[in-house]
């Protein structure tokens, strides 16, 4: 592996040592060091016109957007509901109920004023579907599995009416669940007949 070594400036060809603008010249040039002469053109750029550039501010959104309290070059998406600061997306805490800035939130949660988000979520129309489903497998257990299912489909349909949400699906269940309460009543009949008839 090769190691670049940084341009110090203009060189002698013949022993590498690095002269100085004195030194420098159109023409032939001895080297001072090893008094070896060799043929050298200068090249002097033009010098750039120095302009004045003005400090912009590049937002992350619509040139009309304001900008983030915190982060000026970020546009704000919402503002904090408790002090009403703009802040961005990275900024925004949303609890469920409202955005806050970081130090609204910090706070919010000190004060204990903060409504607790739900952390757990119970879906009973799939617990109900589960539970049918399972003791479709096991006819022995219908009538108590059947029983739960019910059970669970009417919790399910309450939450699906709360929730806007179809129910038919719970009612299918509770079809499936009341069979299985049937059959497996059927079943332990038939049981309890032939027991009593295989003793006689």
């Amino acid at each position: 592996m090769a190691i670049a070594l940084a341009y110090a400036g203009p060189q002698c060809p013949r022993c590498g040592i690095v002269l100085t603008a004195d030194h420098l010249r159109n023409g032939i040039i001895t080297c001072p060091i090893c008094v070896r002469p060799f043929e050298a053109t200068v090249f002097t750029p033009p010098e750039r016109p120095r302009v004045a550039v003005a400090e912009t501010h590049v937002v992350a959104g619509p040139v009309e957007a304001n900008a983030c309290a915190n982060h000026a070059r970020n546009a704000a998406v919402t503002s904090c509901a408790r002090c009403g600061l703009f802040i961005c997306s990275l900024c925004e805490m949303n609890v469920g109920t409202g955005s806050y800035c970081p130090s609204c939130f910090d706070r919010v949660r000190a004060e204990g004023t903060l409504a607790p988000v739900a952390t757990r979520y119970r879906d009973w129309a799939s617990i109900a579907r589960l539970t049918a489903i399972v003791g479709l497998l096991f006819y022995i257990f219908w009538p108590f599995v059947g029983g739960l299912a019910l059970f669970f489909a009417v919790k399910g349909m309450r939450q699906r009416k709360e929730q806007g949400r179809s129910r038919i699906g719970m009612a299918i269940v509770m079809l499936i669940a009341i069979g299985e309460i049937v059959g497996g009543i059927v079943i332990y009949g038939f049981m309890v007949w032939a027991f009593t008839r295989g003793i006689k």
